[in-house]
């Protein structure tokens, strides 16, 4: 690297410079040290407290910014609601080129960094919320601007209260949302929200609405139909009004973040599902450009050539065996990098969001949110381990994964279904190696026939399985029976997950989300080729083959025999509430414990329900060894909003873990590591939000919900431990 201005200390070589001494007076060098200490202490008050610096607007930092400095846009919003956030910001040079030389608030949420050529770590935080950090790289070409999406320290409700709504009648759909001003990030009040049905409502002071719709009797019944569309329109004065088609219909809540650009005019933005966008476009199967698809095709064969399972390679064999006959642990990315307003993998912008997060409101982009739950929660681990393995190999310097259909579909909207599903699979990657995120590719379908007359682009260039199989075996992937898709013409690429197959599986033949990966991506431990990614960090889905059952409830309730109104502690239900054996309803076995709740309309408390095992005596109830152990059960309920904990007696009093949300519809493991520091809280007596003793026992099941008139019902099967 040359240097075109070399320093003025430097010697010109050839040449000494005459000079003669001179003595300085000592109150100048006093004089001179303390501007110089003054100077100093400025500067590094500019690099540590950057907020304090005056407001300026990012396009006057770009302007002002020097020829080897770029200036970064940096915004900071609510997850949830999306409403601009004032916070803390961190910027930290990684290596000896990169240097931060401004960082200014530009207004709410808002600040620009001049930054010089280099990488960097973003950290950010704001009050009740979890904190977030990325990385940024700086280099020749302008920075992109950079959203950081905090989500709320404590989850949102709000979201499941809707779903309700939409759910108490068999053809209603609730959309809500927010509505800002995109430059200012101020919310926008009064706001006008019209949809293509006929109802409208505006924004409150903090730019929120609510709007119902009603879905088409039709298709709400038939599980094989696309969703209906409806298209809203939201304006407000002075700034342009923005038109949303084709979102989706569904029996459910979804929840839009709106930014209205200020002038005149409008602006229209497709919001058609991927699976109804590929059936209208001439290029049908997920467009891509020749430049992206060629960069898909580099993506797929940069897999390591052991990713492959070859018998001839003893080595692969025994990973794939081991994976098979024990649960892998793989480091989960805490966040990612987006690039959104994308035409193919070239974005305009970058939003980072905590990984999960981005699991949550993504899928619903990608499978249809009306979908049964287990097809859902399959989706969610090939949707989570596919940018999982884009953090790792981003497509980028700038962005780790594209929003568009080249990478994997992704908006900020939030739709409940989908959002449980990630919830209910949280962390759960397929791996090929034990240690890295498999790259975990899907289709729409991937029935390895291709039907002449339904008009749909089969891209699988290998159909040799035949109808009723799937797979693509000259792009390595083994054929393997799938009879859901059989007759059904291709619509995909053959490789991985059948979207639409993980549907058929789930709704119409009762497969839960573990088989059906496991069916997709490992052939039900059979794997080959590179059919050979198993489930990792599934230490939640159902615990180890050593697991001790303590009640199981075959026979009664058995130390359940309390009513959930007899602990002290329980608060906000009614003495109506009852605990008891069920028989209908069941997880394993053939009977469960049922829980009815009912609210106290005299107390206007949330509800706490302390379910006490053993009367919640000590001497009553099992020893659990602390070291290594897990304690957990399974938990369905049809209700949402809820969240489930345990209260241990140890040494010192009882420790209370961290609350698990409960997803709705759908048999659930939920579980905490009695040695792990991070799940307890303190709760009674002299506890200290830890475990300590060697020895522990089970003093209560909580369960946790914001108050609500309807009744709920819950079940607990398997409460268990396990080393």
């Amino acid at each position: 690297m040359h240097d075109s201005n070399p320093s003025p200390s430097s010697p010109d070589p050839g040449r000494e410079r005459p000079h003669r001494a001179r003595r300085v007076p000592t109150w100048l060098a006093i004089l001179a040290l303390l501007i110089a200490g003054a100077v100093f202490a400025q500067w590094l008050r500019a690099a540590a407290a950057p907020a304090t610096i005056a407001a300026a607007s990012p396009a006057d930092a770009a302007r002002a910014a020097p020829a080897n400095q770029r200036s970064l846009d940096i915004r900071v919003r609510d997850a949830v609601s999306g409403r601009a956030l004032d916070s803390n910001l961190l910027v930290h040079p990684r290596g000896e080129t990169a240097r931060v030389h401004d960082l200014r608030v530009t207004g709410p949420g808002g600040r620009v960094a001049t930054l010089a050529a280099g990488e960097y770590e973003l950290v950010v935080s704001a009050s009740e919320h979890a904190g977030l950090s990325t990385r940024v790289s700086i280099d020749a070409a302008q920075p992109l601007p950079l959203t950081l999406w905090l989500p709320p320290s404590q989850p949102s409700d709000a979201l499941d209260l809707l779903a309700l709504k939409a759910a108490s009648c068999a053809r209603c759909a609730v959309f809500s949302g927010h509505v800002y001003d995109q430059v200012s990030g101020r919310p926008l009040g009064g706001a006008q929200v019209r949809s293509s049905q006929g109802a409208r409502t505006n924004t409150d002071d903090q730019g929120y609405f609510e709007l119902p719709a009603t879905l088409p009797a039709a298709l709400n019944r038939d599980r094989e139909a696309l969703p209906a569309t409806i298209e809203l329109s939201i304006a407000a004065a002075n700034h342009r009004t923005q038109r949303l088609l084709g979102l989706p219909l569904l029996n459910d809540s979804r929840h839009l973040i709106v930014d209205l650009m200020p002038g005149a005019g409008s602006a229209s933005e497709d919001r058609s599902h991927v699976q109804t966008q590929a059936r209208q476009r001439q290029d049908q199967q997920r467009p891509v450009s020749p430049a992206d698809a060629a960069r898909n095709a580099a993506d797929a064969e940069r897999i390591d050539a052991d990713a492959a399972l070859d018998p001839r390679r003893p080595a692969s064999v025994a990973i794939a065996r081991q994976l098979a006959a024990q649960a892998a642990t793989v480091p989960v990315p805490a966040s990612i990098r987006v690039g959104t307003n994308c035409s193919g993998r070239s974005c305009s912008a970058v939003s980072v969001y905590a990984f999960e997060d981005y699991v949550g409101r993504g899928l619903d982009e990608e499978w249809i949110p009306s979908w049964d739950a287990d097809s859902l929660a399959a989706g969610a681990v090939a949707y989570r381990s596919y940018a999982a393995y884009y953090v790792a190999h981003p497509v980028n310097s700038r962005y780790d994964i594209c929003s568009s259909t080249s990478c994997q579909a992704f908006n900020a909207d939030s739709v409940a279904a989908t959002v449980a599903a990630a919830a209910a699979t949280r962390g759960v990657l397929l791996t090929r190696d034990g240690q890295t995120a498999a790259f975990s590719e899907y289709s729409s379908e991937n029935n390895a026939w291709d039907d002449p007359g339904d008009g749909l682009s089969c891209v699988n260039n290998d159909l040799s399985c035949g109808n009723g199989r799937n797979g693509s075996p000259r792009n390595n992937w083994p054929c393997i029976s799938d009879e859901v898709g059989r007759g059904r013409g291709c619509f995909g690429h053959g490789r991985g997950m059948s979207q639409w197959g993980s549907q058929r599986w789930a709704a119409n033949n009762g497969r839960d989300w573990k088989w059906i990966a496991n069916h997709y991506f490992n052939n039900n431990n059979s794997p080959a080729g590179l059919r050979n990614a198993f489930l990792a960090n599934d230490g939640g889905g159902a615990p180890g083959g050593d697991a001790i059952v303590f009640d199981a409830f075959e026979s009664g309730v058995g130390r359940f025999n309390s009513a959930p109104t007899l602990s002290g502690s329980t608060t906000g239900i009614s003495t109506a509430s009852l605990a008891q054996q069920d028989c209908a309803t069941r997880k394993n076995g053939s009977c469960s414990l049922r829980v009815l709740l009912k609210d106290d309309p005299a107390v206007a408390t949330a509800w706490a329900v302390r379910l006490l095992s053993g009367g919640g005596t000590p001497a009553n109830n099992l020893e659990l060894i602390r070291a290594g152990g897990k304690i957990g059960f399974w938990i369905y309920t049809g209700a949402s909003g809820l969240s489930a904990s345990l209260s241990i007696d140890d040494s010192d009093g009882t420790e209370r873990a961290i609350a698990r949300t409960i997803p709705t519809g759908q048999w659930t493991y939920l579980e905490w590591a009695l040695d792990d520091p991070a799940q307890w809280n303190a709760w009674a007596g002299a506890s200290n939000g830890q475990i300590d003793a060697a020895g522990v026992r089970l003093d209560a099941v909580w369960l946790l919900r914001e108050q609500t008139s309807f009744d709920v019902n819950l079940y607990l099967d398997d409460v268990q431990i396990a080393h």
